[in-house]
This record gives structure tokens, C-alpha cells and sequence, in this order.
């Protein structure tokens, strides 16, 4: 059965863009638990890429429906100020604000388009891993399970995912 594994990228310092120390780290422990994959996708941002590589030691294919939602600036000014304090940290911030629920939905069904491509273009019982951001994956696993954007219960923290088979069948991952 086909496979692809969605996770969120390593953690990160915002001031630089690139990966910590610790999540260097713990993208390091964790390949050991992933097998091979036949692709490797990332969104653009640096901090993802290097999640992918470090995770599988393959370059990533970049794909920008695998990034973020499209922000103005007052927006992304908003999320940033809400994300201190939301406590589902940026996804949280993004699905409180009514404003930015069709804007996800995008994002969502973007990444689920990637998923739906990858999916047809891996061989029989192949794996693949996309690198992406909470807000998008969480909206993208709302759209597969059917589910409203009015309110969001989890998100996904640091190399956090789920998994998607041939048939959309969605689970949980959770590399600890």
C-alpha cells in the first residue's frame, strides 16, 4: 500500500530561519525510525528542507503547496502577536481569526492536491514524505476528515504528522 508521511518541520529559531541544535538533533534519532523514501518533498523554507534531509539524508523536491497559507502583511503581523499567546501556538492564531479561514482552506487543499499527485506517482507500496507547516497540514487533515474550519482543537508541533495512504485514509504520527 502507498504511503506518505505529512510532518511538520523540525524546531527552529525564527530569528535565523534554519534549524536548532536540538532539532538537528532529534531529526537525527528519528531517521532511524523512518524507512526509505521513493520522494521527498518540502516546502521552500529553509528550516523544512533541512528537516528533509536531515530525516532521510535525500534532497528534497521543493513544492510550494506543501508551504504556508498566503498572508497579508497586517495579517501576518496578527498571527505573529497571537501566536505568543494562542495556546495551539500559529495554528491556533490562524484559525481564530475569521478572516484567515478561507485563506487555510486554500492552503489545505493545495497540500491535499500534492498529496493526491504524490500518491499516484509513487509505485506500489512506496513512501513518501512532505515537510510542511502546522496551519497547512491541520487544515489539509480537516478537509480528508470532512470537518468544519469554524474551530481548531490540535495542531502539530515539531515533527509531529500523519500519515496517508492510497485510499485517504489518515493517521496519526508521532515519532516518541
Amino acid at each position: 500500500m502507498k504511503l506518505i508521511y505529512i510532518l511538520r518541520h523540525a524546531d527552529w529559531d525564527s530569528n535565523y530561519g534554519s534549524l536548532t541544535d536540538e532539532g538537528k538533533e532529534k531529526c537525527l534519532k528519528m531517521k532511524n525510525a523512518l524507512n526509505k523514501f521513493d520522494f521527498v518533498i518540502a516546502s521552500a523554507f529553509e528550516r523544512n528542507k533541512m528537516t528533509a534531509s536531515l530525516l532521510t539524508g535525500m534532497e528534497s523536491h521543493i513544492d510550494q503547496r506543501a508551504g504556508v497559507l498566503m498572508t497579508t502583511e497586517d495579517q501576518e503581523k496578527k498571527i505573529m502577536e497571537l501566536r505568543k499567546i494562542h495556546p495551539l501556538g500559529v495554528a491556533g492564531a490562524i484559525f481564530s481569526l475569521p478572516e484567515l479561514h478561507e485563506p487555510v482552506m486554500e492552503a489545505g487543499k493545495r497540500l491535499l492536491s500534492l498529496i493526491t499527485e504524490t500518491l499516484q506517482a509513487l509505485p506500489e507500496n512506496g513512501k513518501a514524505l512532505i515537510v510542511s507547516h502546522d496551519g497547512t497540514m491541520v487544515a489539509a487533515e480537516k478537509i480528508i476528515k470532512k470537518e468544519l474550519f469554524s474551530s481548531l482543537e490540535k495542531t502539530y508541533r515539531e515533527l509531529e504528522g500523519f500519515t496517508v495512504d492510497e485510499k485517504l485514509n489518515l493517521e496519526e504520527f508521532n515519532s516518541n
